[in-house]
């Protein structure tokens, strides 16, 4: 197998994977450390070095207000059992490598991995995340770290006035992704991969973060094709606020000001000057009760890397033309991302957005009592997660493109948790042996025919083909506006095809209507 790799930086060396067929390069870095005067700078390549580099760590996990693994959450026990061993620190601009080549001139499909946690906190070697499992399906997979919260997207006037004019402002941690991604191109031949043939995931802010990548200018033909999981962002025009919606950078830049001076801090050179726990210590103590992430630090439109929202690239067609997997997992529409308490005074104060189409949409909404509210904002039409999965579906392929949708509502052992936020990870990964939960064979049978959906796709554009054992895969047909295609992850794969949803049309044509260029 490839064990040293030569890349534009230096020599590698890659550990034997629990799977001997597999090398693992662990911590490979792509950038240099954004510590000191780098901090809230645009990350600067790697430099260079001599000899052999070993590969066998992983890289410490970027900054953020709770140190995974030391809470009680949820979370703690799903994806952080064995967090807090692991070190933390601003040096987190890492990537981890999983190949299957045996040669650089193998030409494998290149599957990259943008993890979630609301830009506020995750790492790119959470234990769900089982390169191993994916790349032994023949492709090579690559983990990617980038800055988080406060280190990764703080904008501030400060930060606008030193940057050099035509450069992007703040999204450091978009610039990070991105700056990985160019690595990866450069770099991936030499580890057997194919730089023409990468294909991009994430889930929750991951997804978000692939749908970043894919707009921005600074990106153009890197990217091959897309899956976003639990998070599309989908917009219609009617929404008071979406959470994780880039700011306008005036915007960002006083949030970032009001930060300062709630925290006490001077200037930016103070603010460089400070600990980064220090710092993590700071926003902690600014950070509104119960929120989930804290004191939120997210994308701005700086007008260079981020020159409008995802959802205006999408109605006006700026999105590059590849093919894209979106979907959901069906226990978090109705869970922690759910609408709460709805009611038919809701629907009617909803109803003034539409001005004068406010009786049409009154109308298809036909809603008598505080149940068939609740029922309303629970399905396609009004729900967040599947109302904008379900209309990206239905623009892209108006527009002509391919685009496939996914729905997991699956069996989840050892709670009552249901599939939640994060839960079909452990199915696209196939890594339910790394699981507490008390998974057994249909699961697996699950996880194999996941797992063969994701790497088919990441081959040819396309998810259908056989499994890893060879067998025949259930049809996914692409979506489709005259047949509404999505597969349903039950037990089993089992494709299905959506009713006709008339609220739903309304707000994708309302949609056109507010948010197409005039």
């Amino acid at each position: 197998m490839l064990r040293e790799v030569q890349t534009k930086n230096g020599k590698l060396k890659g550990l034997v994977g629990k799977d001997p067929r597999i090398t693992v390069f662990r911590g490979v870095p792509y950038a240099k450390p954004p510590v000191g005067e780098l901090r809230w700078k645009a990350p600067v390549p790697a430099e260079s070095w001599e000899g052999v580099r070993t590969c066998y760590e992983y890289g410490d996990m970027p900054m953020m207000r709770i140190h995974p693994g030391t809470d009680d959450s949820f979370y703690k026990r799903e994806l952080h059992p064995t967090s807090a061993d692991y070190g933390m620190s601003e040096d987190c601009l890492y990537l981890n490598i999983f190949s299957p080549a045996e040669t650089p001139d193998d030409n494998l499909p290149v599957f990259c991995y943008i993890h979630g946690g609301g830009l506020q906190d995750g790492y790119n070697y959470e234990v769900e995340f089982d390169g191993e499992r994916v790349a032994r399906r023949g492709v090579i997979v690559v983990m990617i770290g980038y800055r988080l919260g406060l280190f990764g997207f703080l904008a501030h006037p400060e930060i606008t006035a030193e940057t050099p004019d035509g450069a992007v402002i703040s999204n450091f941690g978009m610039q990070d992704q991105s700056l990985a991604l160019h690595w990866i191109y450069e770099n991936i031949r030499n580890f057997g991969g194919n730089p023409d043939r990468i294909v991009l995931c994430g889930q929750s802010a991951g997804a978000g973060s692939v749908q970043t990548q894919l707009c921005s200018p600074l990106n153009e033909g890197l990217i091959a094709g897309a899956i976003c999981q639990s998070s599309v962002s989908m917009e219609f025009g009617d929404e008071a606020f979406q959470f994780g919606a880039p700011m306008p950078l005036k915007e960002a830049e006083q949030h970032g000001a009001d930060f300062f001076r709630t925290a006490g801090i001077r200037d930016l050179q103070e603010a460089r000057e400070l600990d980064a726990y220090e710092l993590m210590r700071r926003v902690d103590a600014a950070s509104p009760e119960g929120a989930m992430f804290g004191l939120f630090f997210g994308t701005c439109i700086d007008g260079v890397f981020i020159k409008e929202s995802a959802a205006s690239s999408y109605y006006n067609d700026r999105l590059p033309d590849v093919p894209m997997m979106v979907g959901v997992c069906m226990g978090e529409t109705q869970g922690m991302f759910g609408p709460g308490k709805v009611t038919v005074a809701d629907i009617e104060k909803r109803a003034e957005i539409y001005g004068e189409q406010k009786e049409e949409f009154l109308a298809l909404a036909n809603v008598k009592t505080d149940e068939e509210a609740a029922a309303l904002f629970a399905g396609d039409a009004l729900n967040l997660f599947l109302g904008g999965s379900r209309g990206f579906c239905e623009l892209r392929s108006e527009m002509g493109k391919r685009v496939w949708y996914f729905i997991f509502d699956h069996d989840i052992p050892g709670d009552d948790a249901g599939s939640f936020h994060g839960s079909d990870l452990w199915f696209m990964f196939d890594s339910l042996g790394n699981s507490w939960r008390p998974f057994e064979g249909k699961h697996y049978d699950l996880a194999r025919q996941v797992c063969s959906y994701w790497t088919n796709f990441v081959k040819t554009g396309d998810p259908n083909g056989t499994d890893y054992n060879g067998n025949p895969l259930p049809e996914w047909k692409a979506y489709s506006r005259a047949e509404k295609t999505v597969m349903k992850f039950y037990d089993k794969a089992t494709p299905e095809v959506l009713p006709d949803c008339p609220l739903a049309d309304f707000r994708l044509e309302f949609g056109k209507k507010m948010l197409r260029d005039k």
